[in-house]
């Protein structure tokens, strides 16, 4: 049995929450179910918290060294919406954030940043469970973040208390499969971390 301690910085706490239910989900859907197991590093993680992207922006390289280097993480993720639905955007973001993690931590650190925001993954997955034989691929990442919340929470501002219960509920459902043949930007996210788990020992 492999623990891989990993560390998150991220915007929000429905990021946090998606990532930790994707992750025990991960092992079942590649089959590692008896080999691996994730192990969140709550202490790093609730000191280091960011408010909003441009915190993330500041502060995910100084949050991925002290994470490697002072608590001994394998892993590390940051989170944080591209809030715009601009495939160019997308490619240049996760560009641009890898250069500035140095060399030794690239290859395990993985950028979670869903095109708009991480409500658009979420409600996929809320269509394909209210509608399981549907099989229209509507692209819901053209639409606005206003809209996403609004399908998922029936308010485009809401607090915590009403957002988390929801965000655990559907990303403890996961359809990989599905979610993979809609959005690109969390393909591109779940690729990278199914090549690293793979390569493990």
């Amino acid at each position: 049995m492999k623990i891989l301690k990993y560390g998150y910085f991220g915007e929000d706490e429905s990021h946090r929450i998606f990532l930790a239910n994707y992750l025990k989900q991960l092992i079942i859907y590649i089959g590692k179910l008896n080999d691996l197991i994730f192990d969140f590093d709550e202490v790093f993680t609730y000191k280091f918290k960011g408010r909003n992207k441009t915190d993330v922006d500041k502060l995910f390289t100084e949050a991925v060294q002290e994470g490697f280097i002072d608590y001994q993480q394998d892993v590390f993720f940051v989170g944080r919406d591209l809030d715009t639905f601009h495939s160019n955007e997308f490619k240049d973001k996760i560009t641009f954030m890898q250069s500035q993690l140095r060399d030794d931590f690239k290859d395990k650190t993985f950028l979670m940043i869903p095109v708009q925001c991480i409500e658009h993954w979420l409600w996929y997955m809320k269509i394909k469970i209210e509608n399981p034989t549907l099989t229209k691929n509507e692209s819901l990442e053209s639409k606005p973040n206003r809209e996403a919340k609004i399908a998922l929470y029936r308010s485009a501002k809401v607090s915590n208390k009403i957002s988390i219960p929801i965000v655990e509920e559907y990303s403890k459902l996961l359809d990989f499969d599905h979610l993979l043949s809609r959005s690109d930007s969390f393909r591109v996210f779940h690729n990278r971390v199914k090549d690293f788990v793979m390569k493990l020992e």
